[in-house]
Parts: C-alpha cells; structure tokens; sequence
C-alpha cells in the first residue's frame, strides 16, 4: 500500500513538469510556419489527369526516362539525352541543340517547352520514321511505341512549360558568341593563305607543326585577316566590337594593336574582315592575336583565345613577320 501511494504522489509531479516543458517550447507568437503542401490544389489537373505540381523533368524521369530509355546502351550516359536523373535528363533535353534532324531540317532543340510540335524528343516517341523506317524511340523494341500513358505524360509535361526539379520553366538561353576560326590570306581574292583552319592546306607553320605561328614573309606590307563569329540570338552582321587584337606578349593585350574587323561575304562566306599593315610589327618576334566581339546581350566582351587557354591554342592565332 505504501508503494502505491508513492505512485500516485509522484506521478502528479511529472505530469506538471511535462506540461511547463511542452509550454516553454511554444512559440512567443503562437504561429504556425506556413506550410508549402497546403499551396497544392490536387483538382488542378490536365486534360489526362495528372496534376498539374507532378508535371516536373523528376516525375517524368521517374515514370518514362529512366524505366524505359536510361537502360544499358541506350541513353545510360554514353551519349545524349543523358537519362541517367533527373538533372541530366533537363539539361540534356530542354533547349538543348540536336544532333540528329530529319531530311526538312524541322527541328532545332530537344525540348521547347510548350510546344510539341517543335520538340524533337515528341516527335522521336510518336513518329515510325523520323529519317527511315522503325527508327522511333525506344529502340529496345523496335516498331513498338510507347504506352500511350507515357506518350501523353511526355506531352502534358512538354506543354505545361518542360519544368525543371523545381517546377520552374526554363528560358531559352541566349550564349555567348562562338568565335569559330580565322584565315589570314595574302591577297582579298583570298590566295596564298598563311593560316587555315585546318591541317590540310595549313602549310605555313614554322618548323610545319600546325598549332606553330604562321610565316608571313617580311617583303609583304599587308595581309588580310578573316575571322568567323556566330551567335544565338543576334545575327553575325549585328555582332558588335569585332576587334583584332595584336601583341608580343601572350596574355597581356593591353596595350596591343587593334584593328576593327568589317563584315563582307568573300566567296559565299559571311566574315569579319581585317587588312593588317606589316611595316609597323617587329620582324622575328611571335605576334599573338586575340579576338574581342559582343552580341549586345552581355556585359563582358567575348574573347579568344582566352588567357586561361593552353599555350598551343595561343601559339596556333600567332604569326611571325619574317
């Protein structure tokens, strides 16, 4: 008896200090956090039933891309689409350039987000022949599409905006301008080239070695320097700056010589044009250029090379004035 009500004497005392404690772990102003599930309307659904929040590249790779395409040999890293998660699926899919087109040129990203007929990963899933016959995807079976449950997600997830893990729609991206190659000629009927983009007819080198300096012989008062620049979003001839630079030192053009490129079409290509002077460049010194141009999209000049380059991309846009 005496055990009992020992019992019944303490256990009053504990549940008063449970309740002070649960008290003091209140909050002061007795608010509730909000909570971000409560913002989610289930009966928000698309024309096939799936709700709308589920419509992200992760639900989508989770029900198509990885049970049915990120298999071994297929898009499982070797090659893109990567479908290996989420992450690369998006990166590889939305606005991404295709390599493979069909015979009209129709296409030009993977995924345009709210537009199926534009993106080619749709047109690869519905279409028996996109360049030949039986070249849908998947090509696990071949002949056999997808369920059409599958076909419609990849279309409802396409025409709600290609959203990314975060159900966010993603904005064509606008680059930088790709500044592609040069040639350096001895006259404007673009004969006797000194330097060309490729090893074949690139004979001028020193000692023949194809990323060396190019030659130009001391007798020459002028050459002529052809750049090729492109760009998403603005067209070549609006590309603005387009300057040479030229300098004896290979990271430093702060001081170089400069000379404005001017746009014309020689010989059906559309370049940046340049006549370089050669009475004004030390002889017997390796002359390294630098090409500066922006789209009027970005703050910061496009330049290459770029100083963070290996040496040999530096030494293959150098000449020596012989």
């Amino acid at each position: 008896m005496k055990i009992k009500k020992s019992i019944l004497v303490i256990f009053p005392a504990i549940a008063i200090s449970l309740l002070l404690t649960v008290h003091s772990c209140k909050p002061n102003n007795d608010t509730v956090p909000h909570n971000p599930y409560d913002d989610i309307h289930r009966d928000d659904t698309t024309s096939y039933g799936i709700p709308v929040d589920s419509l992200t590249i992760t639900y989508v790779h989770k029900k198509v891309l990885a049970p049915s395409c990120a298999l071994p040999g297929c898009h499982d890293g070797h090659f893109e689409p990567d479908y290996r998660t989420p992450q690369s699926s998006f990166s590889t899919l939305v606005y991404a350039p295709i390599i493979k087109n069909n015979t009209a040129g129709t296409f030009n990203y993977r995924v345009i987000p709210f537009d199926t007929n534009y993106s080619v990963l749709y047109e690869r899933v519905i279409n028996c022949c996109f360049v030949t016959a039986n070249d849908r995807m998947p090509q696990d079976n071949i002949g056999v599409a997808l369920p059409d449950s599958s076909l419609n997600l990849i279309a409802s997830w396409i025409m709600h905006g290609a959203r990314d893990m975060f159900g966010k729609v993603a904005k064509l991206p606008n680059k930088e301008p790709t500044i592609q190659y040069f040639t350096a000629f001895d006259t404007i009927s673009l004969t006797f080239p000194y330097a060309f983009p490729t090893k074949l007819y690139d004979t001028t080198r020193l000692d023949a070695i194809y990323y060396n300096p190019f030659v130009v012989p001391q007798d020459k008062g002028v050459f002529y320097m052809a750049v090729k620049v492109t760009d998403d979003s603005t067209a070549e001839g609006s590309l603005q700056l387009n300057k040479l630079k030229i300098s004896t030192d290979q990271d430093n053009f702060s001081s170089a010589l400069q000379y404005t490129g001017t746009y014309v079409n020689l010989s059906g290509f559309s370049v940046w044009l340049m006549t370089i002077p050669t009475n004004n460049l030390p002889a017997n010194d390796t002359l390294y250029m630098r090409y500066y141009v922006n789209d009027g999209d970005h703050t910061s000049n496009t330049e290459f090379p770029r100083t963070e380059m290996l040496f040999p991309y530096k030494t293959f846009w150098s000449f020596i004035r012989q």
